[in-house]
């Protein structure tokens, strides 16, 4: 009885092993990099191109706080104005500060993050991504 307990739990923990695996398998990217999904292979050189040409060989220095600050600020824009309707008044990170630049960075909270939309355009430009994505 005891040697079946025994079989009954190193087959479940055998079982478990080859599930985490399974769940975390890599592939290998053209460039040498490696991601969980292949669809995430197309964004290291994205990283890189931040890295390298908006924060300078990866200091964190004023674009990193600014990148930082538009991604929070972007992420939390709602329209009190549309939930007094009883509409959704928005809320999420859509790129709508880097997209609407000449309203967005009018308001209140989001002045001086035109400087950051600006330095941003043109990683934007070079991999044709969305304001959102990046």
């Amino acid at each position: 009885m005891a040697f079946k307990s025994l079989l009954s739990i190193v087959s479940l923990l055998a079982t478990l092993q080859v599930g985490n695996a399974a769940l975390t398998r890599r592939v290998t990217c053209p460039d040498g990099n490696t991601a969980t999904n292949a669809a995430c292979c197309s964004l290291f050189a994205i990283r890189d191109d931040i890295q390298q040409n908006l924060f300078h060989g990866g200091l964190c220095g004023e674009e990193a706080h600014e990148s930082l600050r538009i991604t929070f600020h972007d992420a939390i824009a709602i329209s009190p104005a549309m939930e007094a309707r009883g509409q959704f008044g928005g809320g999420g990170a859509d790129g709508s500060i880097a997209i609407f630049p000449e309203i967005e960075t009018n308001f209140h909270a989001n002045i001086g993050l035109d400087e950051i939309v600006a330095l941003q355009a043109p990683i934007v430009a070079r991999h044709n991504i969305s304001h959102a994505d990046l």
